[in-house]
């Protein structure tokens, strides 16, 4: 990698079918460019401020969303089932007794406004969230990996404390209705949120911006010809970039430099600047992941949500903790986490028609998890009732990881040796780590907007609110893809 870049992914294992065991369309891989797959996808909850920022910058026009639908769980019992969305549903499924189901709306109507309801949960906060439904809620266990699916946690059941567990079950029912009945989370198209940052890069360039591409910073200093200004006056950066294919470098100029652990080289603190890593503890979280493209489109996963409501694109299979068979682990051995994977059909312009991806995770590194990912997807596949079983013709493995501080800061200032302790040292941001969030981290805007008004000071006012530019219209957009 170029400069100070270094990845978060790595040990990708890549795996294909063999070309002649394919026969019709659905069952051959297609050319690469028909597939837009991504690394790090996440779903976006209808609730979430990334949307309505999304218009007021007026990028929306050039995004489509589309529908995460159904929910599922796979039982201890070895078969996929539906996870209620709504009191309708709840009422409407047989497989929950009279007792469960009045205990389960309950719940329901708590925490649709458990904030108002301290007493009940805070006693609880950091206990496990099962041991809350239990005896707050006498919810049955059966009824427990429902709920803990909606709150799309890495960790088992009892690392899972409740009170984030609650805040991440509300988002969900919250969500649901907002852009129409029966679902309440949707995906970009293209490519999920790399869609999302395409379209804001170009509505930079129309803006004014510059994106330099295949280039990475290796090195920040003082720019010695502006050493005449004031000491406690910041001065513009000088800024080394690298051909990540060779060993050219090329100097910029800034006044202001934004980055995170991985596009910015190692910076060292000095005494007039303060690193988050010196400010924080960090631990490292590492998750395995998978996508599978399937020579099916699993059609049975995507049940319409409601009538006059467009087919969803999008549904979620959960896997929970301990319902899937590892033979290499003892029994007295802690419990696994969940397995994850978001179903994607070929309406996201992911794949070609007739098959899907699936995108699947879950927080075991190592042989063991890529050991887990590839048996969850293959129970999924047992269990769409499709005669016969859809195969995976192209399938990669890998691992993404990213440091956690505690408690996470919304950003940092650091510097380097060759800053020393000038004014310009303080012109050095730098996120925290990305989230590994299976959902959009709603946290990062809030972290975004600190950036923005450090930079802009006195002036800042509008945030992320645009006028429209010249362009960036439909006709620009046909352009660009000729």
């Amino acid at each position: 990698s170029a400069g100070g870049e270094k990845s978060s992914f790595k040990q990708a294992v890549i795996s294909q079918i063999s070309s002649d065991t394919a026969g019709d369309e659905a069952s051959k891989l297609s050319f690469s460019r028909a597939y837009s797959l991504s690394l790090s996808p996440q779903l976006i909850y209808a609730r979430s401020p990334l949307l309505p920022v999304l218009v007021s910058s007026r990028i929306d026009r050039q995004l489509e969303f589309q529908a995460v639908g159904s929910w599922w769980v796979y039982s201890q019992q070895g078969h996929l089932v539906r996870v209620p969305s709504g009191r309708e549903d709840v009422f409407a499924d047989t497989t929950i007794d009279v007792r469960a189901k009045r205990s389960l709306m309950k719940f329901l109507r708590f925490v649709a406004n458990y904030e108002d309801q301290p007493d009940m949960w805070e006693p609880y906060r950091s206990k496990p969230f099962p041991a809350f439904l239990t005896e707050q809620f006498r919810l049955p266990p059966a009824l427990h990996d429902p709920l803990l699916a909606l709150t799309l946690s890495p960790s088992s059941p009892r690392q899972i404390s409740t009170e984030p567990s609650l805040a991440k079950v509300a988002r969900h029912l919250r969500s649901i209705g907002v852009f129409g009945p029966g679902f309440g989370a949707v995906i970009p198209k293209w490519g999920g949120l790399a869609e999302i940052t395409q379209v804001a890069c170009r509505a930079g360039a129309v803006g004014g911006a510059v994106c330099v591409l295949n280039r990475g910073v290796d090195g920040i200093e003082d720019n010695p010809t502006l050493k005449s200004l004031p000491a406690d006056e910041p001065k513009p950066l000088s800024v080394r970039l690298r051909d990540k294919n060779a060993a050219d470098t090329e100097t910029v100029t800034a006044e202001w430099v934004i980055g995170d652990e991985n596009n910015l080289p190692p910076l060292a603190p000095t005494q007039s600047t303060v690193s988050a890593s010196s400010t924080f503890s960090f631990s490292v979280l590492a998750v395995t992941r998978s996508m599978s493209i399937v020579s099916s489109t699993l059609a049975s996963l995507f049940p319409a949500i409601a009538e006059g409501v467009p087919q969803p694109a999008g549904a979620v299979v959960v896997f929970p903790s301990g319902n899937l068979f590892s033979p290499d682990r003892a029994q007295d051995e802690s419990p696994l986490p969940p397995v994850h994977a978001f179903v994607h059909s070929s309406d996201t312009g992911e794949c070609p028609a007739g098959q899907c991806v699936i995108y699947a995770s879950t927080a075991t590194a190592g042989p063991e998890g890529s050991k887990i990912l590839d048996e969850a997807v293959a129970r999924l596949l047992q269990n769409v009732g499709e005669n016969p079983t859809p195969q995976v013709l192209w399938s990669m493995r890998y691992e993404q990881s990213s440091s956690v501080p505690h408690p996470l800061p919304p950003m940092s200032t650091v510097g380097t040796g060759n800053l020393g302790q000038s004014a310009s040292a303080d012109h050095v941001l730098i996120f925290p780590p990305s989230s590994l969030d299976l959902a959009f981290d709603d946290a990062i805007l809030q972290r975004v907007r600190s950036v923005w008004e450090k930079i802009m000071g006195a002036e800042a006012e509008g945030f992320m609110t645009f006028e429209d530019r010249e362009g960036m219209g439909m006709e620009a957009e046909g352009e660009d893809q000729d």
